[in-house]
This record gives C-alpha cells, structure tokens and sequence, in this order.
C-alpha cells in the first residue's frame, strides 16, 4: 500500500469556488484552483480516488500523486491537513 494524496482540481460555486483566493497566488492550491480533498492509503490510484469519493462538477476532475513535493504549494496543504486546519 502507499500514500496517495488526492487533489481536486478547477472551479465551481457548488464545492470550490474562486472567491477567497489570495490576490497574488503563489501556486494552484492559494489560487482555489487545486483542493486537496484526501489523504489516503491504497493499492492504486483508482482505489485511492474511490476512497475518497470526492464531487466533481463540471470543469473540476480528481488526481492523485504519491509524492508532496510533485505540485507547488502540496506540502504546505498537507501539513495544514494533518494539522486539522482543511
């Protein structure tokens, strides 16, 4: 099993809207357009989406990475989510 991280990315008003985003966004993740939405272990990537079950709306799609240091701004998410902060 490993770690997946599971991101939503786009905006819509009903899950992830743009408002409240930083003015000047130093990534994806202060500009609203990437939410991480789970933290999960998994044997895949489908499975750790599947865990998840995150809502999708139109113009929004569900990735995964394995690695915090493969988006800018991931890491920073993380912590704020083991935290508890998200």
């Amino acid at each position: 099993m490993r770690t997946y991280y599971v991101i939503r990315s786009g905006w819509n008003a009903a899950n992830q809207s743009s408002l409240g985003a930083s003015r000047n966004p130093k990534n994806d993740f202060e500009s609203n357009w990437y939410s991480l939405v789970g933290i999960v272990e998994a044997n895949s990537e489908q499975e750790a989406i599947e865990q998840v079950n995150a809502t999708c709306y139109n113009n929004q799609a569900v990735f995964v990475v394995t690695n915090p240091r493969a988006i800018k701004g991931l890491t920073a998410e993380v912590n704020a989510w083991l935290e508890g902060a998200i």
